[in-house]
């Protein structure tokens, strides 16, 4: 007999099973919905790669990954479509997890190179590329050569590899740190790897490619560069693209290398004068139109950015403190820059101005078989957030701008983008130290203007030029060096007339300090003579910056490298063989009377000796000269032993020191040097005849001058100065300076 039917079965079975249904159907419907994004917090999952490799900075701006507003500016936005070869791709699909890394292509593809070196062509560089990173392997400019031989194989590099047992490639990608769904950051190597190239060159010069795979080759991102040299401009651009190839949002954050080490030049005269510069904007409490980029708060010498104990450079205490915003990068030496800026429209109203997607800047070092390593700048990307592949928002834009060429503050902002930008910052004319405060780049501008006007319209030879140049400015300053040297030739004329009065006084009351300065001073108000004579050194004082920033010019204006003297006479006259061929060749340069073409021998304090120099000869032998005119007349009865030791040494530094340091001086500058010497020669010798002719050093008339001027009288106080007229700046300066001595003596003598 049949068993009954289990009715409750019957209906727990089909309940259990649309249970399960269900259960699935929810969670497929679930899965469809987006996840939210990680934080993208550090990983110690490192890529392999050149130098030091990239470490994420423990900060909040990188423990979240914000997507950016597609309308940022500079190339950082994201959004727009991807190129047909990216939307002709299906979305991918890889399993949570998954390990990523860069597919490997074949080595052996050499990449397409650009530009020529062809002198005066169409091109001002030529960039060949490396596999490594799909950056630079060389940077060589078309009209720049190490010598003036220019010959073909002696163009200057101003970007270049270095390899050593690890390797730095210039704008090269490093490392992409990418963020999956529900995963911690991971490190994609883009450098380099032992099993073939990572970068894939294109049929387009230089365009390259790179796709980031998962554990079973299924594509997740691609990475293109696309170089593009401009004609008749050291600039490139750099159009730079990651795309999100799979169905699933995905935080990214690149990390590249930026401009590298310049070769140092000379090791001689001036030493390392390679810099390391930013440009920035000020917070917008201080310019609300955002539209100024300065520069002049970061002019760091290398040596010094190699010394700091932090590795990152930007942003830095004084950027953090005064809130200032990130617009270029870059490295000089002497003559020549490597920048990195934003791609900006220059005839936008309002351009940003901001470099938005670099985040940091931080100091990476390539040890080297010698004590000097290479530095090089890494750039580090804000974190963008990629929307799944055919959605907006699912590509990042990292382009940027890449300068490298002379420092040409002209030519640099006849280009509207650099212009705009202030590139024209990275020229700085000044030699640091203790006289880098004072040496004004306004007054640096305005001489370097002369000294093209000079040279265009005028002597069409940069040596008259400077000669002119110096003749000017000397001409402008003659008042206040007359001015100057009267008050000290008066000032020495009493001081030498009272020497054996003040001398007895020393001798009687040697014993007794204080009342020997009584009598001293005593004796100097019956004479006549009042200490502020001596501020006659005060014009020159205040003279200084102008040479200062004379000399700065001559010493890196780029225009005189290469340049030879007086049109070139002795190239013309001398055989090309012969060693006297380069004498005066190269106002960069010593001045090369007898060149031997290497180093003979390497002098402490003066550095390697490759030729025999006579403009620091002349220059000795017009310094001697100009002790004779210049030097105020000294008594020996009013001279200690050690001021009389003091002063010999000093005119020995001058005749003997200064020339031997100015051995391996480019001859611009010794030329320089000779020419202001001997018109300073020439000018005194002037100033002495017109104080002879006055009368001007006459004992009697100085005190009658100075009795008139405190009975309050209009009285000639200098040649030029008539009964009635007003009196000078300098000599009301002294005025009111012996004004005060007075009141002092007077409060002393009530005390007493």
């Amino acid at each position: 007999m049949p068993k009954p039917p289990n009715t409750a079965l019957r209906l727990a079975v089909p309940l259990f099973i649309l249970s399960i249904g269900l259960g699935i159907a929810f969670l497929a419907l679930k899965g469809t919905q987006t996840p939210p994004i990680p934080a993208a917090t550090p990983n110690s999952s490192q890529p392999a790669g050149p130098g030091v490799t990239p470490t994420p900075p423990a900060s909040p701006a990188a423990a979240t990954a914000p997507s950016p507003s597609p309308a940022a500016a500079n190339g950082a936005q994201t959004g727009g479509p991807p190129p047909a070869g990216a939307q002709s791709q299906q979305a991918s699909e890889f399993a949570p997890g998954a390990k990523l890394h860069a597919r490997v292509q074949p080595a052996g593809t050499t990449p397409v190179e650009l530009g020529d070196l062809t002198p005066k062509g169409p091109f001002e560089a030529k960039v060949t590329f490396s596999t490594a990173g799909a950056g630079i392997r060389q940077i060589a400019l078309a009209n720049h050569f190490d010598s003036i031989e220019e010959k073909p194989d002696q163009h200057t590099i101003v970007q270049q590899e270095h390899v050593t047992d690890k390797a730095v490639t210039p704008m090269a990608a490093l490392a992409l740190e990418v963020t999956l769904p529900g995963d911690q950051p991971q490190f994609v190597n883009l450098y380099a790897d032992s099993a073939g190239d990572l970068w894939r060159p294109l049929e387009t010069p230089g365009a390259f490619e790179a796709v980031i795979v998962d554990d079973h080759d299924t594509p997740v991102l691609r990475l293109e560069r696309l170089y593009t040299l401009a004609s008749k401009e050291p600039t490139l651009e750099l159009s730079q693209k990651i795309f999100n190839l799979s169905g699933t949002p995905i935080s990214v954050r690149l990390y590249q290398t930026g401009p590298v080490d310049l070769d140092m030049g000379s090791a001689g005269y001036g030493g390392d004068k390679r810099r390391v510069r930013f440009g920035y904007l000020l917070s917008p409490a201080f310019d609300p139109s955002q539209s100024n980029v300065v520069s002049s708060d970061f002019v760091d010498y290398r040596s010094s950015v190699l010394k700091q104990p932090k590795d990152e450079l930007w942003p830095n205490d004084i950027s953090t403190k005064n809130s200032y915003a990130l617009s270029w990068l870059g490295m000089t030496n002497r003559y020549f820059g490597a920048a990195c800026y934003p791609l900006i429209d220059p005839k936008a109203a309002n351009p940003d101005l901001k470099f938005n997607w670099v985040q940091h800047v931080t100091r990476v070092t390539l040890a080297t078989t010698g004590p000097d390593p290479i530095l090089s700048m890494r750039l580090e990307s804000t974190p963008f957030a990629l929307a799944p592949s055919g959605r907006p928002n699912d590509s990042a834009n990292l382009s940027m701008g890449i300068f490298a060429g002379p420092l040409n503050r002209g030519d640099i902002n006849n280009d509207a983008m650099l212009s705009k930008l202030g590139l024209g910052g990275l020229v700085v004319y000044s030699l640091g130290g203790p006289c880098g405060f004072c040496t004004f780049q306004p007054v640096t501008r305005l001489l370097l203007g002369t000294l093209h006007v000079l040279h265009d319209y005028l002597t069409r030879d940069w040596s008259l030029a400077i000669i002119l140049l110096v003749a000017c400015v000397r001409t402008c300053l003659h008042p206040v060096t007359r001015w100057s040297q009267i008050r000290m030739a008066r000032f020495g004329k009493q001081m030498q007339a009272m020497g054996p009065k003040q001398k007895i006084i020393q001798e009687k009351y040697k014993d007794d300090p204080v009342r020997m300065q009584q009598e001293v001073r005593k004796l100097w108000s019956e004479e006549g003579i009042s200490p502020t004579g001596a501020l006659g050194c005060l014009p020159g004082l205040l003279q200084s910056p102008i040479w200062y920033a004379c000399y700065a010019v001559l010493f890196f204006a780029v225009e005189l490298r290469h340049q030879p003297a007086f049109f070139g006479v002795f190239q013309s006259v001398f055989p090309h063989n012969s060693l006297v061929w380069h004498f005066l060749g190269d106002l960069a340069e010593p001045d090369r009377f007898l060149y031997f073409g290497h180093a003979i021998v390497h002098l402490p304090l003066l550095g390697e000796i490759t030729s025999i120099n006579i403009l620091p000869l002349v220059l000795g032998v017009v310094f001697f000269m100009q002790q004779k005119y210049l030097a105020p007349p000294q008594s020996a009865s009013t001279m200690t032993p050690e001021q009389e030791f003091q002063m010999k040494l000093t005119k020995g530094m001058m005749v003997i020191g200064f020339p031997l340091m100015m051995y391996n001086a480019p001859s611009g500058l010794a030329l320089y040097f000779v020419t202001n010497s001997t018109l300073g020669i020439l000018e005194s010798r002037y100033i002495r005849s017109h104080m002879d002719k006055h009368g001007l050093l006459d004992l009697d008339k100085i005190r009658a001058e100075r009795n008139a001027r405190r009975a309050g009288k209009a009285q000639r106080v200098g040649p030029g100065v008539k009964p009635g007229q007003e009196e000078g700046f300098f000599a009301r300066l002294q005025r009111l300076a012996e004004e005060k001595q007075r009141e002092a003596a007077r409060q002393q003598a009530r005390k007493k």
